[in-house]
């Protein structure tokens, strides 16, 4: 059985100059040729405020993308679970996926920038319980029967909630966690599990059976979703040409205290010194068609994931026409031999 391939585009207004509207049309184009050549489902995350033009509403372009498609998943990863009201959540989730024809996959994180608690007055220190009472609350209203819940943040008191979703009990909830709290909590709550893009194959070696365990204890089977950064091109060399806003990205992580330490970055002293080869090394998915199946059966040895999720795209680099090129190259060439 192939494994499960999703696609997690890039929600950044590009440099040089394009407008947000032309980001749009870009995505659901990379939408539809992912559904032609093979991926599984396509995936928008979250953030607010932020001056490069990241889209803010995850659902909403799942249902947009849900719209111009037939067959692949959409869905969140992630979804900012903190700074929503649940109720009106599981209505607009409800809906997407009644639009989809039950095509929709719900993924929650608990969020971690100050600006996106900001932009909703939220207070950072309740992310946990929000996001628990979110999962929590989208469970009883999808039931399609009235139900209240203790909430310490809403009231929340005989809710029915209409229409119920299209996928009976609703979509599947995955949780991401990059901490043991967070990765045990996903084991505990959720569906499924969402491996972070950046850590090394042994941190993430290290969290999957923690999760595992966690979930095992809870009574839920184990779902494991490893997302991984990838950059595919004919040569190697051509993935070295075309990674600097990769590099951008990973600086910006490495920077944020975001790396669990490893064996690969323990001589690296600052962002500024990673280079393409060090972070590529059992972290990302690099290179020709070849080496990133040779790299993805590792992975798939080593971890066992039941779903993977590729970022192949940041900040409008490569360009449009290369970025689809390179979704038909790892549809047509990889994807079947997974």
């Amino acid at each position: 059985m192939t494994l499960p391939v999703g696609y997690f585009p890039c929600t950044q207004d590009p440099p040089k100059g394009e407008n947000v509207a032309r980001m749009i049309d870009e995505i659901v184009e990379q939408a539809e040729v992912c559904e032609q050549v093979g991926f599984d489902g396509f995936f928008f995350t979250e953030h607010h405020q932020q001056e490069d033009g990241y889209l803010p509403a995850p659902v909403l372009m799942a249902g947009m993308v849900g719209m111009r498609t037939r067959r692949i998943k959409v869905g969140t990863c992630v979804l900012l679970a903190p700074l929503y009201h649940p109720v009106r959540l599981a209505e607009d989730i409800a809906v997407v996926d009644q639009a989809t024809k039950g095509r929709f996959i719900t993924a929650a994180g608990i969020a971690y920038q100050p600006g996106d608690f900001a932009a909703f007055g939220v207070n950072p220190k309740q992310r946990v319980g929000r996001t628990e009472e979110v999962v929590e609350v989208l469970r009883k209203a999808w039931t399609g029967q009235p139900f209240s819940h203790p909430s310490k943040y809403h009231t929340i008191e005989n809710v029915r909630v209409t229409p119920t979703p299209y996928q009976a009990g609703g979509p599947p909830i995955w949780m991401a966690g990059w901490v043991p709290e967070g990765i045990a909590r996903a084991g505990r709550m959720a569906d499924g599990w969402i491996a972070d893009p950046i850590q090394s194959l042994p941190v993430i070696k290290e969290y999957t059976q923690q999760y595992r365990d966690s979930a095992k204890a809870h009574g839920r089977k184990p779902f494991v979703c490893l997302m991984r950064d990838c950059v595919i091109g004919d040569t190697w060399q051509q993935c070295v040409d075309k990674s600097a806003m990769t590099m951008v990205t990973h600086r910006w992580y490495y920077g944020f205290g975001a790396y669990a330490p490893d064996k690969y970055l323990q001589d690296v002293k600052s962002a500024d010194e990673l280079t393409f080869e060090q972070v590529a090394k059992d972290r990302l998915i690099a290179g020709s068609p070849a080496e990133c199946l040779e790299q993805l059966k590792m992975w798939q040895e080593e971890i066992k994931p039941d779903y993977l999720m590729l970022r192949m795209r940041q900040l409008g680099d490569p360009p449009q026409a290369e970025a689809l090129r390179d979704i038909r190259l790892f549809g047509e060439q990889v994807i079947p031999k997974l």
